[in-house]
């Protein structure tokens, strides 16, 4: 580590971070990398990059991002491990490992009670063995498949079955409720989500602050949010989705669908308008992140979601976490503590 520059993130050490990613096959937007570290809104960077002085040139990053967290009924301080990269001529020298302990030190010093994320199959044995991360696999795919191909083309015996539809029920409205597309997140959202939560443990704080920064400026990225109001205009809820051309399809994505417990109804109306929405954009398949104890499970149960087997999982992906403060343990590294969906993911 002696012979590499230690940098944190910063507008001058952007290049040296986008260049790192483009040099080893992973391209990366500048403004998506200044919007995940240095636009976010807790305003504290724990990011390491090893600076290679004689060659000018990017060797390693480990970094993570901070965000508030609902740890119990406590709001604390937690990060997302993301954007790890060691570029292909200084592997084997140990630098995933140093940056990322110097980063978790960093962090300890700053506050930060813990880290989580979704390592891929190459890097999760590191995670685990060197960074004592808890694997609290697997990550919760969903899957509501609209038309045949989506799977058929993942089974060579199967190529010769025609793309057919596979969803045939249409969205009903109903006159008990006003559902409404608005790119922001009104005020009444902390009220929802604070709702939505209650038995939640440990979960990233998804308030009208997170949101915002989530979904609203986010660069590069379109998002449709929808809201579900009630006939005398109480704010019920809402649902975030996108439409992707990923892994060889179209694919909608449910990044988000949270409401008031008491009113599933409206949940129901809310995620019955984003399918009939990504039916209509002709999407072979509408994929959710969302555990079995999750709030909205059941809802998207009833709208036909399931479990996605293994063999039709896109990518090989984990999910884990540690705790900074060993007295967190129990409550972090207990999978049937967490809330996850799409909002998590750094790549959709």
């Amino acid at each position: 580590m002696k012979t590499f520059d230690i940098k944190n993130i910063s507008y001058k050490t952007l290049p040296y971070f986008q260049a790192c990613f483009n040099s080893n096959g992973s391209k990366k937007s500048i403004n998506k990398v200044e919007w995940q570290f240095l636009e976010n809104p807790i305003n504290k960077q724990f990011v390491n990059i090893a600076i290679d002085t004689k060659k000018d040139k990017t060797a390693a990053i480990y970094a993570i991002s901070p965000l508030k967290f609902k740890l119990n009924n406590r709001l604390l301080l937690g990060s997302q491990s993301l954007d790890t990269m060691t570029d292909k001529n200084y592997r084997g020298q140990g630098l995933f490992i140093n940056l990322a302990n110097s980063v978790y030190k960093k962090a300890q010093e700053g506050n930060v009670k813990l880290v989580y994320g979704f390592p891929n199959g190459n890097s999760i044995y590191g995670f685990k063995k060197k960074l004592k991360w808890q694997v609290l696999d697997p990550v919760p795919f969903l899957i509501k498949p609209l038309k045949t191909k989506y799977f058929t083309k993942r089974f060579p015996f199967l190529t010769l079955i025609p793309n057919l539809s596979l969803s045939f029920s249409k969205f009903k409205p109903s006159k008990a409720y006003k559902l409404d597309f608005k790119n922001e997140f009104p005020m009444e959202v902390n009220n929802i989500w604070k709702i939505f939560s209650k038995d939640i443990l440990v979960a990233v704080n998804r308030d009208k602050e997170y949101l915002d920064w989530r979904y609203i400026t986010k660069p590069n990225e379109v998002y449709k949010i929808l809201h579900c109001f009630s006939n005398t205009g109480e704010y019920l809820g809402f649902i975030v989705y996108t439409i992707k051309g990923k892994h060889g399809g179209k694919i909608g994505y449910i990044m988000e669908l949270i409401y008031d417990l008491s009113n599933p109804f409206a949940a129901k109306q809310l995620l019955g308008k984003a399918i009939s929405e990504i039916k209509q954009q002709n999407a072979d398949c509408i994929l959710s992140w969302c555990l079995e104890h999750s709030p909205n499970y059941k809802i998207f149960k009833g709208k036909n979601f399931f479990k996605m087997p293994e063999k039709l999982r896109p990518i090989e992906l984990h999910f884990g976490a540690r705790a900074f403060d060993e007295k967190l343990n129990d409550l972090v590294l207990n999978r049937k503590n967490w809330y996850l969906s799409y909002s998590d993911s750094d790549t959709v």
